[in-house]
């Protein structure tokens, strides 16, 4: 009786609070909006509707939503390194653009310590595999 009771009560709660596959399902929600405005923000670029940095901070949300929630470390290092890659095309690209327009310099250096910052996160990344191969 009391084992039948306490199988009960425990299905109740399981039932009633958000368990992993709710969690699962807003986490596919998310990645599905996320895909969705970076699809959009490159289509407005392409027709000339939106900065080329409104589609870079899109493609980042994106990227840093997948590495959050990667399966695995070396999974997530991969969404990193693409990360990595964007920010060093930014920063390319504010450089070039320090040219023509000087008043760039506050984004430029913005653009250069996030670069460098995601640099770090992936070394951080590959130190904790290195780590766990010991």
């Amino acid at each position: 009786m009391r084992t039948t009771l306490l199988l009960l009560l425990t299905a109740c709660v399981a039932s009633a609070s958000p368990g992993g596959e709710t969690m699962k399902s807003l986490l596919q929600e998310r990645e599905q909006i996320l895909v969705r405005i970076d699809d959009l923000m490159k289509e407005r670029y392409k027709s000339g509707l939106c900065h080329w940095t409104e589609t870079v901070s899109a493609r980042l949300q994106l990227l840093e939503f997948r590495r959050d929630h990667a399966a695995s470390l070396k999974e997530g290092i991969a969404f990193q390194k693409e990360i990595v890659a964007l920010r060093e095309e930014e920063y390319r690209v504010f450089q070039k653009s320090l040219e023509a327009d000087p008043s760039l310099r506050l984004e430029a250096y913005r653009s250069q310590e996030a670069g460098l910052a995601a640099k770090c996160r992936l070394l951080e990344m590959e130190s904790r595999v290195r780590g766990e191969k010991q």
